[in-house]
């Protein structure tokens, strides 16, 4: 019979891509995943894969470039948000989540979204899939919130960036969580372990980054005149750390089986352009936090 998880997807932006990588390890040695729970792409991640899109998104995602990122990117000078988002929701709905209801998924699914009119956690387990995820990925200030029945709905990771309590639970099964928001200070990032390259191809990428970060640039002066920080980045530390916190106070709490921790310096929250590599590292740290799990499983189970 197949070990049960009940699968926990952490919040944290690009670096969810790894979620993927995770689950593929978990299919390829015989676990059933018999219910998933999620925050912001833990939970787009999550509901695709209980919705059997994943490896459709999988494939998308990971044939990103920078300049796909930059035509997705509809800004808009608001103060509820800089990113409508129609263009990427109009891809979600239409490619993955379609018009299907949650009790509908071949497995129980819960997204987390958080309300800032009550203050508190909305928890999506029936109902639209589309409307769960598109609450649950819109981050403060970067997306435009859901305005559902006298709520106004932004990303679960506010609240809560691990929603261990809202995850369906089995007698026989075991509690996997994956945080993206683990500390790995030995870890290098990308950037700083990738020798540059100048070839043609090499040099086209830093190129397009560097028009998109100008074009950010030049729409924040225009929004904002005087600043000269980068705001994305500024965001995104700061959600981070905050996100960081709870996430480890949540764990200590519920003790899971099973915590596979995805490095916070593996990517930023924005580089989707790299999310060949983030799906294939969060496989590698699978493998090794579930291999650590399953001998000591067996040690027990001799003793």
């Amino acid at each position: 019979m197949k070990q049960k998880v009940a699968l926990v997807l952490g919040s944290g932006g690009a670096r969810g891509l790894a979620h993927i990588g995770v689950i593929e390890e978990l299919e390829a040695r015989g676990y059933e995943i018999s219910s998933v729970a999620g925050t912001s792409m833990g939970a787009m991640i999550g509901g695709f894969y209980a919705a059997g899109v994943l490896e459709p998104f999988a494939k998308r995602m990971c044939s990103l470039t920078t300049r796909d990122l930059w035509h997705y990117m509809d800004l808009t000078i608001s103060s509820r948000g800089f990113v409508k988002g129609d263009r990427i929701f109009k891809i979600i709905h239409e490619e993955f989540t379609h018009d299907v209801n949650i009790e509908k998924l071949r497995i129980p699914f819960t997204a987390v979204a958080t309300d800032l009119v009550s203050h508190e956690l909305e928890v999506f387990d029936k109902g639209s899939l589309f409307t769960a995820v598109r609450a649950s990925i819109s981050v403060p200030d970067v997306f435009t919130p859901v305005e559902l029945d006298k709520k106004r709905l932004v990303d679960g990771g506010v609240i809560s960036p691990i929603p261990i309590p809202y995850v369906k639970r089995r007698n026989d099964d075991i509690l996997v969580v994956v945080n993206l928001s683990g500390d790995d200070r030995g870890y290098e990032s990308h950037s700083k372990k990738t020798p540059r390259k100048f070839g043609h191809e090499a040099r086209k990428k830093e190129e397009e980054k560097h028009t998109l970060h100008q074009k950010l640039a030049q729409f924040f002066t225009f929004q904002m005149p005087g600043i000269k920080f980068d705001y994305l980045e500024t965001i995104g530390e700061t959600f981070e750390l905050m996100q960081r916190e709870i996430a480890a106070l949540t764990i200590q709490n519920h003790q899971p089986d099973i915590v596979i921790n995805i490095p916070f310096q593996l990517a930023t929250p924005w580089e989707f352009d790299r999310s060949a590599e983030i799906r294939a590292t969060g496989r590698e740290i699978a493998i090794s936090a579930l291999d650590a799990w399953e001998e000591k499983r067996l040690i027990k189970s001799a003793g």
